[in-house]
């Protein structure tokens, strides 16, 4: 990435980039994706940006360990939100949710008008029922949701 930054601050491409410093195109992708090249490799990528070898090494492969990139997640959390249904984005979990609630409001409706106004054969009370279940599911996407904000499982929207 800081690569990257370097070359694109000289309004380089990457062939330029490979040209200059006398590398493959190949290495010079590799080293913008974050692999590891060799040392003549850097001194080589240093010499162009005219910058030391120690201070682009460090740079490249430093760890962030502010960064939560690197964090494990507890496993339960991952079982929920890392597989499946589920796995979708936040804003998918959030529709699901937004859903579960209309539909369940609107058979509660249904359920509380079938009471004085028989609208349809509902001898169990199975709306009513449907209705309540709804609610508990719209509840536990509401509780991932939650649980993916607090662990920041969701992809950051500022790239």
């Amino acid at each position: 990435m800081f690569v990257r930054v370097l070359r694109q601050r000289m309004r380089l491409s990457q062939e330029q980039l490979a040209e200059s410093s006398g590398l493959s195109l190949r290495t010079v992708q590799r080293l913008e994706g974050g692999h590891r090249v060799s040392y003549s490799s850097l001194r080589a990528i240093a010499g162009v940006f005219g910058i030391e070898v120690d201070k682009l090494e460090l740079e490249l492969y430093a760890v962030d360990k502010t960064s939560t990139k690197y964090r494990e997640l507890p496993l339960w959390v991952r079982l929920i939100l890392g597989r499946g249904w589920l796995s979708s984005s936040r804003r998918g979990l959030f529709f699901t949710e937004i859903v579960l609630i209309v539909l369940g409001s609107v058979l509660g409706v249904l359920a509380a008008v079938n009471v004085y106004w028989p609208l349809i054969d509902d001898p169990t009370g199975s709306a009513l029922y449907t209705s309540l279940i709804m609610f508990l599911f719209a509840y536990l996407v509401s509780m991932c949701i939650r649980v993916g904000d607090k662990y920041a499982v969701w992809p950051s929207p500022i790239q």
